[in-house]
């Protein structure tokens, strides 16, 4: 409870520098926002694509607000491979532990082992935040998913939203200084329900709907 509590201070503090660095540089714009009423205060799993180291903040600045006061999907629990939490990556350790992120291992296919953490999260009625391409894009382009978006909804019942961002690869340039670039996030229609197909298969529905999101 104290690192939810120290997690959701981090991102409301945080939360208007980085809205407005990103909308004076990069004409941040953020579409389907409208999609999310109704889901405030739930258990809530983001899924977008990955292509940019700063991918955590870019989504959270894209939740909606009240007024002035960004507080009801707060705090956004991004899943982070355990080794960053090591202390030969010190301060992007600093960052995932006070951002509240939810370490994840990978364990040979061992899903329920792997994301035991997120499991609880979720059943606590947390938002959380997965790239479901299990990495970053090298290229840009989306990739396969993993099967761990759909084993988290199978085992939690929790909707799925699926996010797309646009913008955000090559984000880090100097063309972005020059505010050449231009970033944007689209949220999606939430997935309240993949059936009983197979996690392959259910995950190939969530990347296709990221997918359409990333159309311009």
């Amino acid at each position: 409870m104290r690192m939810y509590a120290i997690a959701k201070i981090f991102q409301v503090i945080t939360y208007w520098p980085i809205y407005l660095t990103l909308k004076f540089f990069v004409h941040f714009k953020i579409e389907g926002q409208e999609n999310l009423k109704g889901l405030e205060d739930k258990a809530i799993i983001f899924a977008s694509n990955h292509a940019s180291y700063i991918d955590g903040p870019i989504c959270a600045a894209s939740m909606p607000r009240e007024g002035f006061y960004p507080k009801r999907f707060f705090p956004i629990r991004f899943l982070a491979l355990d080794k960053y939490f090591r202390y030969r990556y010190l301060l992007v350790a600093l960052y995932v532990w006070i951002n509240g992120s939810i370490k994840i291992s990978r364990t040979g296919g061992d899903l329920r082992k792997s994301l035991m953490n997120a499991i609880d999260a979720l059943n606590n009625n947390a938002c959380v935040w997965i790239y479901p391409e299990g990495r970053m894009t090298r290229d840009g382009n989306l990739q396969p998913g993993k099967r761990g978006v759909a084993f988290l909804h199978q085992e939690t019942g929790a909707p799925i939203v699926p996010v797309g961002i646009i913008g955000n690869y090559g984000i880090l340039s100097f063309g972005t200084l020059l505010r050449k670039n231009k970033l944007k996030v689209r949220v999606g229609k939430p997935i309240y329900s993949l059936g009983n197909l197979s996690f392959e298969k259910g995950t190939d529905i969530v990347m296709n709907r990221i997918a359409e999101l990333l159309i311009l």
